[in-house]
């Protein structure tokens, strides 16, 4: 095992934690996805990724298929407090006989008492801490695209019910379009309404009244036309059904469990909050936030051509 941080909790036990590690690696090379599952923190970034796509962007970002892997990645680094820990994997430099970094991956893991360990991993990063992404390297590339929505993942459908299976294989079929976060929040959004809603009929229309929600959130271009002829629905039912589910679960457009991107005016939001006003009550801070469009007016942020989710 290569360092440790100087702050490391005295109930985790280090070896074991990396161990995690190490068995997340085997188990993923060797196709085990039931292995896996049983190693990623329950509702995590990681399990979602697990049960949407399988093991395919697990190999991804780990590296497992970068040919400089060599079959040799392996834990290197963790630093751990009592509430996170980060683990960075690296590749086993046989001549020097010690672990050298391998550029861009690691996890994070959270504790966990269903854990033999007491920790599980909540995400699976293709960045080690110091890491960044080159452009001129192909697999580093390969990386970024996919998050970016540029190459579709197979879905494991058998995971999926029929609205997720539509809307997923739907908002995939435009490349880069949708980064892999947007559709992680789109599978969000579509499970929270289906917890509350009642008798839940089947119907393309709930499909595409989430990728619609989705694109509103996101600042994407949102054609009702589109939407009708690429889900075979009217336009009226798309803006029914995701006026039923933005009610249902009040969900505004920068709400951080289903947008990508924050809140402009958050801060005027809690500053009124923390006076007592409610700017939709109070008549004298409505007009005066209608003459300074600080609630009219939001800059849209342009599109980033580096994020990948």
């Amino acid at each position: 095992m290569g360092q440790f941080s100087d702050n490391l909790n005295p109930a985790a036990d280090p070896q074991a934690i990396a161990g995690l590690g190490a068995r997340l690696v085997a188990g993923v090379r060797a196709g085990a996805i039931e292995e896996v599952a049983g190693l990623l923190l329950p509702n995590s970034p990681a399990a979602l990724a697990l049960e949407l796509f399988g093991l395919t962007l697990f190999r991804l970002d780990l590296r497992l298929d970068d040919p400089r892997e060599n079959g040799q990645l392996a834990p290197y680094d963790l630093q751990l407090d009592t509430e996170t820990a980060w683990l960075e994997l690296g590749r086993v430099n046989r001549q020097a006989d010690h672990l050298t970094r391998l550029f861009g991956s690691g996890l994070v893991l959270r504790p966990a008492s269903e854990s033999e360990i007491g920790w599980l991993i909540e995400e699976i990063l293709p960045l080690n801490a110091d890491g960044q992404f080159r452009d001129e390297d192909d697999f580093d590339r390969r990386i970024l695209e996919t998050h970016q929505g540029f190459h579709p993942l197979p879905l494991r459908l058998e995971k999926l019910d029929e609205i997720e299976s539509i809307f997923l294989e739907q908002m995939q079929t435009k490349p880069g379009h949708f980064n892999l976060e947007e559709l992680f929040n789109a599978v969000r959004l579509w499970r929270d309404y289906r917890a509350v809603a009642s008798a839940l009929i089947p119907d393309p229309a709930w499909a595409a009244a989430i990728e619609y929600l989705i694109s509103l959130f996101d600042y994407h271009t949102a054609d009702l036309e589109d939407f009708a002829r690429r889900y075979a629905v009217t336009s009226e039912a798309v803006t029914d059904h995701a006026r039923e589910i933005a009610q249902t679960l009040r969900v505004t457009q920068f709400d951080d469990k289903y947008s990508i991107h924050a809140d402009p005016i958050a801060h005027y939001r809690e500053l009124f909050g923390e006076l007592g006003i409610d700017p939709s009550r109070d008549e004298k801070v409505r007009l005066a936030a209608s003459r300074n469009q600080i609630f009219d007016s939001v800059e849209v942020p342009p599109d980033d051509e580096d994020f990948w989710g």
